[in-house]
């Protein structure tokens, strides 16, 4: 086990009761929040963190934690100091976790986690951590869900047990920064120097590495976090670019799903479709049964079509669905807040009913959640088919793998508390997608926008509530095709129910 002075990139100064820290980068915090677990009580931290970059311009997190008498913060353009006080004594690590929250992103609603004293996990779950168990046995089953346990056989009925054995962190091993739009490059396994598993500065220095050759002498856990940051390390994907996307996602979305520490299952999710138009039930209806995601509920807005029937288009779906109907002259975005007011899932997916999904769509929104710790996520709008002039676009103008201010809009993941806190959807006809993004990002909230593998934005010649002209989506392409591109991984290779 880890003891505090012997993190690698991290040194601590116990004064009196605050400590003074140095850290390399978020990696090296992360690991000396989890090192610290039940080291010391002290009442405050001050932290220079000398290689940190926020997410988005003038973004800054919360200790989202009680009793906090001070907090600073400032960043020179390198690194950043935080400083962070409370009215009371507590653990180093649980102070540290604060510390943590306020430079980097972490998934909100998760479950209530206790740690054992010298619980120490190298840094997984490190933004989780909130809570250091006492001898008080019943105080202790009263506060926790779930128990971080270290090497002794600490048993508390009716709580249990967290498994930290996981290969992959999804905060650490992720795909943040890859690009879609190009390839990298090709490396040996022996140049890059893994001496372990791979740090937070190994994959910064993988982001433009696409396949790793010989790959023999890396372990079972560096692989999994190799692939988990979209590189791959079997076999080469060809010199097509869809055929390398389509590897690389695969790739990542395999090893986070199977790989990273899932705590008390994943979410559930609530799909909120709304019908206009009853000519597009039947593909919009194929696009949810083929969904692979083990924990889905559909909740479909019948928006003033008279006599609407969906249950044989569900034939065959084993998740539960409920249909309400709202008036032809509602908003778009009043009668999404009827649909969301009744989804029963912890995570609400938007998915439009005229366009194209692969089945692992809302797979890879749930992941980009968990990996990027943002209040919103979506798809790049890469992939566009325009009906009036019957051609896909290839046009990734908008960055993958990225914090933004922009995604697909029939592809938002946000999750119920989060919809509420920033007031639910607004009561507007058009761009009820960018009203959401711009409520979320004012109130402090980031936007993460994952690769568009999976979702085809279809522009139709009337009925679409977007302002752009089709000309517009035919310039700067990086590829066209003719008619509907046929592809499993888009979602177009079967059209019909």
């Amino acid at each position: 086990m880890l003891t505090v002075s012997s993190v690698t990139g991290a040194r601590v100064r116990a004064r009196r009761d605050t400590w003074q820290v140095r850290v390399d980068d978020i990696g090296a915090l992360r690991r000396l929040v989890t090192a610290s677990v039940g080291a010391d009580r002290i009442t405050g931290v001050d932290l220079r963190i000398e290689t940190w970059k926020a997410p988005i311009s003038g973004w800054w997190g919360a200790p989202t934690i009680a009793g906090v008498r001070e907090l600073e913060y400032a960043s020179d353009g390198r690194g950043a100091h935080v400083r962070l006080g409370f009215l009371e004594p507590r653990d180093a690590g649980v102070a540290l976790s604060a510390v943590l929250r306020v430079l980097a992103p972490a998934v909100t609603g998760t479950p209530a986690l206790t740690w054992e004293p010298g619980a120490d996990t190298g840094g997984l779950l490190a933004e989780n951590l909130r809570d250091v168990s006492t001898d008080e046995r019943d105080a202790h089953v009263r506060r926790a869900d779930w128990l971080v346990v270290g090497s002794s056989a600490m048993h508390v009925e009716h709580v249990s047990r967290v498994d930290v054995t996981a290969a992959v962190d999804p905060m650490v091993h992720r795909p943040v920064g890859r690009r879609s739009d190009v390839m990298g490059r090709s490396v040996d396994a022996a140049g890059l120097g893994f001496t372990g598993d791979l740090t937070w500065s190994d994959v910064r220095n993988l982001r433009d590495v696409s396949v790793i050759t010989a790959p023999e002498g890396l372990t079972a856990r560096q692989r999994a976090q190799v692939a988990a940051c979209g590189v791959l390390v079997d076999g080469q994907p060809g010199e097509d670019l869809l055929d390398w996307q389509v590897a690389s996602v695969t790739a990542r979305r395999e090893s986070l799903r199977d790989n990273s520490p899932v705590i008390g299952g994943w979410p559930s999710v609530s799909i909120v479709m709304s019908i206009h138009r009853p000519d597009h039930l039947a593909q919009a209806m194929a696009m949810v049964r083929r969904q692979t995601y083990p924990h889905l509920h559909l909740v479909l807005v019948n928006h003033g079509v008279p006599g609407l029937e969906i249950a044989e288009h569900l034939d065959g779906w084993t998740g539960e669905w409920v249909m309400v109907d709202v008036p032809g002259e509602v908003t778009l975005g009043e009668a999404l807040a009827v649909g969301s007011a009744r989804a029963d899932g912890a995570l609400i997916a938007k998915m439009d009913h005229d366009d194209f999904y692969g089945e692992e769509h809302i797979w890879d929104l749930v992941l980009a959640r968990m990996y990027s710790g943002a209040q919103v996520v979506g798809k790049a709008l890469d992939f566009i088919y325009l009906a009036a002039q019957d051609t896909t676009v290839f046009r990734p103008t908008y960055r993958a793998e990225k914090y933004a201010d922009f995604v697909a809009g029939g592809t938002l993941l946000i999750s119920r508390g989060d919809l509420a806190q920033v007031g639910g959807w607004r009561p507007v006809p058009r761009s009820v997608d960018r009203a959401l993004l711009d409520q979320v990002l004012a109130s402090g909230g980031l936007v993460y926008r994952t690769h568009g593998l999976g979702y085809v934005y279809v522009r139709h010649t009337h009925g679409n509530t977007a302002q752009v002209r089709d000309e517009h989506f035919l310039t700067k392409t990086a590829a066209q095709f003719p008619g509907l591109l046929r592809h499993h991984a888009l979602g177009t290779a079967a059209t019909h129910a």
